[in-house]
This record gives C-alpha cells, sequence and structure tokens, in this order.
C-alpha cells in the first residue's frame, strides 16, 4: 500500500510541475505577443509621421 501511495504522490507532483510549466510558457508566449504587437504599432505610427513629414 505505501508503494503505491508514493507512486500516486509522484504522479501528482510531477502533474503539478508540468502544469505551472504549461502556464508560465503560456504567460511568456502572451507578453511576447502583446509586446509583439505594441511594437508593431508603435513602428507603423512613427513610418506615418515621418512619411507624412517628407510629404
Amino acid at each position: 500500500m505505501k508503494k503505491i501511495g508514493f507512486l500516486i504522490l509522484a504522479i501528482i507532483i510531477f502533474a503539478i510541475i508540468l502544469y505551472v510549466t504549461f502556464i508560465l510558457a503560456v504567460v511568456k508566449i502572451v507578453v511576447g505577443a502583446v509586446l509583439f504587437v505594441a511594437a508593431a504599432i508603435f513602428l507603423a505610427i512613427v513610418y506615418y509621421k515621418i512619411k507624412h513629414k517628407l510629404q
């Protein structure tokens, strides 16, 4: 019985570690995507301002 309990505990701890790792990866991907979109919008605004001044 102790061996099965230890195995179940190990599986639960492994599942928690995988879950936390997955959540952290998703958060990093979302933050990266938001920063990428913000940079693209910023560069578009700067481009249009420079283009408008040159004309």
